[in-house]
């Protein structure tokens, strides 16, 4: 399926008075992608999202040039009906900010607003919602209780859930997940693409950290100070080349160790290595050693992998011995083609032979062959 573009901005200017926030930005955002939005305090990410559903209209002083449309629609229009653009549009904002009212209520507002008022389907509502803002083990007890009582970070996850509650096509979110410790932030970002695995909504969202931007975006829009938008492509391409100094600067000296938990074992070439079937005698296992100079042999069984003998084991083995008679030790750094390469970079340096067998899936180890860092250094070329 191609995708469409949902939102556009060309030429956008914003000014607070005489300072100008944003200055030229032409983007479009693709519909049913995560869109991020990073770069240092002060680039304009939280203003552009603003803009995106006109709450700029809110602050005083501001005047906007450019164009920002959502679909056909001219959001900036004068007559545009702003109450239905918000209504398409959800926001969850960077502060926590309940209402003042029961966790369900706060939930259940937006689908009350739309007309839904039909008690089984609310409850289902809300405790998906929860769920998807991971809080629902959390509040499950309490729902009739002010979700004022709640500590920041739950307060904060109230937010996402109203805003997933009231299921608009386009969520924009900023920093989320700032008032959540890091263990509930990566589980947040576990749920938010288990959402989007599922409802393929539009979410665009600023946060400052370079890792969740590039775990979570389809798409990267990097910002600089001056509202100047400095690169805006796929995580892959971002890291791989960045169009500017000041984009490879802000990305960090780690770029090729994120752009490697994007590749997986798949995107390089496994090495075959030294290799026999259990029913090989010890002298084709010496051979396929000596071959390959290791001092190990890979053992396996109709292709299956079952472990591995020691060199100087099948050296002094008897003339005419098996290899199913010989010592067999079982293989720790075990990969699949699904492995991200930042993982199989941890497997391999991590392993007493710097190297990791390939195989299949874990419950079927057909083995495809071996990976060393030379093969993960390798998937960076491409």
């Amino acid at each position: 399926m191609i995708n469409m573009n949902i939102i556009s901005s060309r030429n956008l200017e914003l000014y607070y008075g005489t300072f100008q926030a944003l200055k030229g930005i032409d983007m479009d955002i693709e519909e049913k992608e995560i869109t991020a939005l990073i770069g240092p305090s002060g680039c304009g990410k939280s203003t552009f999202l603003k803009t995106l559903n006109r709450m700029n209209d809110l602050v005083p002083g501001v005047s906007i040039n450019g164009e920002v449309r959502y679909r056909d629609t001219d959001i900036y229009a004068k007559d545009t009906n702003v109450n239905l653009l918000r209504k398409n549009i959800g926001m969850v904002f960077q502060a926590p900010n309940p209402f003042p009212m029961s966790i369900y209520d706060n939930i259940a507002y937006g689908p009350r607003l739309h007309g839904n008022h039909n008690k089984a389907l609310l409850n289902d509502i809300v405790e998906k919602s929860l769920r998807g803002a991971a809080l629902w083990d959390e509040v499950k007890d309490r729902l009739k209780k002010s979700a004022l009582g709640l500590s920041g970070g739950q307060q904060q996850r109230v937010g996402v859930a109203r805003a997933l509650a009231a299921d608009p096509p386009i969520l924009l979110m900023d920093e989320p997940f700032s008032a959540v410790d890091p263990i509930v932030r990566e589980r947040l970002g576990d749920e938010l693409l288990a959402l989007q695995a599922k409802l393929r909504k539009t979410i665009v969202f600023v946060t400052h950290d370079v890792d969740e931007a590039i775990r979570l975006g389809d798409r990267v829009a990097v910002l600089q100070v001056g509202g100047v938008l400095a690169q805006y492509d796929t995580p892959s391409e971002l890291l791989r080349a960045p169009a500017s100094e000041f984009v490879a600067t802000f990305l960090g000296r780690e770029r090729g160790l994120r752009r490697l938990s994007l590749m997986t074992v798949a995107d390089v070439e496994p090495q075959r290595g030294p290799v026999v079937e259990q029913t090989d005698t010890a002298h084709t296992a010496a051979a396929a050693n000596g071959e390959h100079g290791g001092t190990w042999v890979a053992v396996t069984s109709s292709g299956r992998l079952l472990g591995w003998v020691d060199g100087d084991d099948v050296a002094a083995a008897a003339p005419g011995a098996a290899v199913s008679e010989l010592a067999l030790h079982d293989f720790v750094a075990l990969v699949t083609p699904a492995t991200p390469l930042r993982e199989a970079l941890d497997v391999i340096v991590r392993s007493r032979s710097r190297i990791a067998a390939v195989i299949e899936r874990a419950d079927d180890p057909v083995l495809l062959g071996f990976v060393t860092v030379d093969e993960v250094a390798g998937g960076l070329e491409t």
